[in-house]
């Protein structure tokens, strides 16, 4: 895909600011990466300190601008993203098959939620700093359906439990908020 100059400006931004702070920005060349026995758009690692994202994804900028942003939390020790670690490590090992408690995994994935939401909120900033060529209302949308995956994920024990994929279903992304403000509960009499 070729890229944009708005593009290519932020990956030769993003790679200049990780390199600053001793983190590897590498390009897979194919549509997905390969992280811990799967295939994925892309991840930030820090304990390897690296971000890895598949360059032929068709969201590969709307993808490093995510896992730039979790680089972020790292670097500013944001107490989310600081309190959020050990829950992270939980959910991946309960998705692999070790037991918890359901009030630990329910603990977990209540973290992993929040964490997610402030790194989206981050990105969602960072496209209009940048002024980058990403349709932000489209961008949260997606990111929404993104934190909320992760309540199927808990209740199903599955990375991916939908049946149809959500970012591609235009019921789904209709129903999607394009603000990061939860939306009112609605009861029905």
């Amino acid at each position: 895909m070729p890229l944009s100059h708005k593009h290519s400006q932020f990956v030769k931004f993003v790679k200049n600011d990780l390199s600053k702070n001793g983190v590897k920005l590498i390009i897979g060349k194919g549509y997905r990466v390969n992280v811990g026995g799967f295939r994925c758009d892309g991840y930030f690692d820090e304990s390897l300190k690296i971000i890895k994202v598949a360059k032929k994804d068709k969201n590969f900028l709307e993808t490093l601008l995510h896992e730039y942003c979790h680089f972020l939390q790292w670097r500013h020790k944001t107490k989310i993203f600081k309190h959020s670690d050990k829950y992270c490590t939980i959910v991946e090992n309960w998705l692999n098959g070790k037991y918890y408690s359901p009030n630990t995994v329910h603990k977990a994935f209540y973290w992993v939620r929040k964490m997610e939401r402030e790194c989206e909120q981050i990105a969602a900033r960072l496209i209009d700093r940048y002024e980058l060529p990403i349709d932000k209302n489209k961008y949260i949308k997606n990111a929404n359906c993104y934190i909320y995956s992760h309540f199927f994920m808990e209740q199903h024990r599955k990375y991916s439990a939908f049946s149809r994929n959500p970012f591609k279903d235009r019921r789904v992304q209709q129903v999607m908020p394009s603000t990061f403000k939860a939306p009112p509960i609605v009861t029905g009499k």
